[in-house]
């Protein structure tokens, strides 16, 4: 990556936008309920119990939202420095994002990452690059850990493709395809298959028959021939 730290600020900036409407939809369900709750007031003020119960189960909603939105939020976060590998110090300061932002704004961001010598010393220095390491210190006394054991942590982390990167993988898809087809095509047309009595390069690769039919020179043959292609 060429530039981390204007990637960073790039998601700095659109987790910001991500967060306001979070905190206006908040508000605004907050004030519905609120205007629900005056509108059914009278059926409420003769059953005190069932007003309270709503008041309770409406601050309930907001909150879990709320929490929900943050948490998701601190997952993205960590996801985002994981990327980008920053050290793993940084996860544990109380201003993390701060920081980040200030090195990113100031054209340090580098500083706050893994350096190449640690990343080189992963395997025996226990400051190396960790990326959301829970046990420590890393030695040669610590029971192998098994990684699918750590999926739950990447569980919610995926979101819906964005509309560029859906037509992208629409078109990987239907190349795929295409590609296959074009394969088989030139594998039914390819004379040495056919003389030979196999139906793909794989079977034909199974025979002798590279063996029986070797030519000096083809090499420098086909070299030869793309350059008079490629200067034509």
């Amino acid at each position: 990556m060429d530039n981390p730290g204007d990637y960073f600020l790039r998601h700095y900036f659109a987790e910001e936008k991500q967060q306001r409407r979070h905190r206006l939809f908040i508000r605004f369900l907050a004030a519905l309920l609120l205007m629900f709750g005056l509108a059914t007031m009278p059926m409420f003020s003769s059953s005190p119990v069932q007003a309270s119960i709503y008041a309770l189960v409406s601050v309930t909603i907001v909150v879990v939202i709320r929490h929900r939105s943050l948490r998701r939020a601190n997952e993205r976060e960590e996801a985002l420095f994981n990327l980008l590998e920053v050290d793993p110090s940084i996860f544990e300061h109380p201003s993390r994002l701060e920081l980040a932002l200030d090195a990113a704004q100031s054209g340090t961001f580098k500083t706050l990452q893994v350096s190449k010598t640690q990343r080189r010393n992963r395997g025996s220095d226990e400051k190396g690059f960790t990326s959301g390491k829970t046990a420590s210190p890393l030695d040669s006394s610590l029971q192998r850990r098994d990684a699918s054991l750590s999926d739950a942590h990447y569980e919610g982390l995926e979101d819906d493709l964005r509309p560029s990167e859906l037509l992208v993988s629409e078109a990987n898809v239907r190349y795929d395809a295409i590609a296959q087809q074009r394969w088989k095509d030139s594998e039914s047309i390819d004379q040495d298959l056919i003389e030979a009595g196999v139906e793909r390069l794989g079977d034909l690769v199974r025979t002798d028959w590279f063996e029986k039919n070797a030519k000096d020179g083809a090499v420098a043959s086909l070299v030869e021939s793309k350059n008079e292609e490629e200067s034509a």
